[in-house]
Formats: structure tokens, C-alpha cells, sequence
């Protein structure tokens, strides 16, 4: 009985001192992410000023081509302030190796933004899309395929 009592008391103080994370994925289509098709993620922030570090989780398999992946970002405030970003992240070494976890399926965590500050409750609304070409091209691809899964980390920091 005092071993599980012990085991209870580890487990809560190991898991208070973890920050908070939430994960919201959104499937993409068996045939590929179509490059004009958003993503929407959305989050409920419960408190005011609380800082957090965000990032996209993408999950490929080795049908993607590129060695890369553009984004365009959309973040709208529960004031309606709108704010865009393009993001690039690297997928592979130059030797063509995948970078990330897993051997069919590939995923990476892409940082967002480190330290990005919630600062009042409310519905946080982001938005995603590709923006991909190769690079003898100023068209894009219309799909982009081996693209399995997009999603959003958000982990709130400890207050200190």
C-alpha cells in the first residue's frame, strides 16, 4: 500500500512540473494538400497573459519531392487582429536523408514561435496553407503530395 501511495505522489509531482501541451491535427487528402487549401486550427485560451512556444508537427513519407516546404501562416486574435508570416522549413539533408522521427512516416516538430505571448482569453483561430514550387518554376505544384498530417503544438510555459 505504501508503494502505490509512493508511486501516486511521484507521478503527480513529475506531472505538475511539465508544462501543458495541446495537440490539434487535421487530416490532409489521400491524393495530396492542395496548395490553395487552408488548414484551420483552433484554440480556446482560458488565461490572460500566458506565454507559450507553438509549433507545426507535419507528418511526409517519402513520396514528398522536395528537400523543403514553404507555408504561408495565418493568426487572427480573438480581437480580429490578423497577423501573416512565410515560414521554410528544411525536410532533408543534402545527401537526401529525411530529417525527423520514423522510418515510412516521417514527422518533424517546426518551430513557430517560441515564445508567443496569449494576451487575453478567447478563441486563437491559425491558418495554414503550402506554398511550394520547384525551383526552375515560378508555378507551383497544384498538389503536394506524401503529405499525411499538419498539426499544432501549443505548449503553455510554467508560471514561475
Amino acid at each position: 500500500m505504501k508503494k502505490c501511495f509512493l508511486l501516486f505522489v511521484l507521478g503527480v509531482l513529475t506531472g505538475s512540473c511539465d508544462t501543458s501541451s495541446e495537440l490539434i491535427f487535421n487530416e490532409l487528402p489521400n491524393e495530396g494538400w492542395p496548395q490553395d487549401q487552408w488548414k484551420t486550427f483552433s484554440y480556446k485560451n482560458r488565461l490572460a497573459d500566458s506565454e507559450a512556444s507553438l509549433y507545426w508537427i507535419l507528418r511526409h513519407d517519402n513520396d514528398y519531392p522536395y528537400a523543403n516546404i514553404f507555408f504561408i501562416a495565418e493568426l487572427t486574435t480573438p480581437k480580429g487582429l490578423t497577423q501573416y508570416d512565410t515560414l521554410n522549413y528544411r525536410l532533408a539533408n543534402a545527401d537526401g536523408s529525411w530529417l525527423g522521427a520514423g522510418m515510412y512516416l516521417h514527422e518533424l516538430r517546426l518551430a513557430y514561435m517560441e515564445r508567443f505571448l496569449f494576451e487575453e482569453p478567447g478563441n486563437y483561430l491559425f491558418r495554414l496553407r503550402p506554398a511550394v514550387r520547384p525551383n526552375d518554376s515560378v508555378v507551383a505544384d497544384s498538389m503536394l503530395v506524401g503529405l499525411h498530417q499538419i498539426g499544432l503544438e501549443i505548449r503553455i510555459a510554467p508560471n514561475d
